[in-house]
């Protein structure tokens, strides 16, 4: 696999240095990949289940849709977290919480038997919960993980013209 020679400063934020891999990536390439920016080393582990629930609540930090990046902070009225353990996701999108099953083959992850609450936010929360239920909750993802002093830092959940950054 080939990736396009691009120099990055290291001025540049995280996703701004994985555009080129996200892309890539969300075509779901089932190989490991090992890329290497400014004397950094980005890779996939491929223990993700140990990952996922290595952390007890992981706070989304952000999410792209169709090449625009939303940050998410939790608020009064508003809350983004995932928690996963032993097969089963809850967490909250925005406004309402959500509960289901997954599971991780290849290094795609799947939400089953999701359900979730019905209550009304504002609108802007209302609007980035609809985004995450549909291309995270209703979609599978890839797994990427990056890692940083052999500690996971961020967790990309990678869809069709979507990615969810988890920290």
């Amino acid at each position: 696999m080939k990736f396009p020679n691009k120099v990055i400063s290291y001025e540049e934020s995280i996703l701004s240095k994985l555009t080129v891999i996200l892309n890539v990536l969300s075509r779901k390439d089932e190989s490991l990949i090992e890329l290497y920016y400014d004397t950094q080393k980005y890779f996939i582990d491929m223990d993700y289940n140990k990952i996922l629930e290595s952390v007890n609540e992981w706070k989304i930090s952000a999410y792209n849709y169709k090449h625009i990046t939303t940050p998410l902070k939790s608020e009064e009225g508003s809350s983004y977290h995932i928690r996963f353990s032993k097969g089963a996701v809850n967490g909250s999108l925005g406004c309402n919480n959500f509960f289901g099953g997954y599971s991780i083959k290849n290094g795609i992850l799947t939400i089953g038997n999701a359900g979730m609450t019905r209550k009304m936010c504002d609108p802007k929360t209302m609007e980035n919960e609809a985004v995450l239920t549909e291309n995270f909750l209703n979609a599978e993802t890839k797994i990427l993980t990056l890692k940083d002093n052999e500690e996971v830092g961020k967790i990309f959940l990678l869809g069709k013209d979507f990615y969810l950054v988890l920290d």
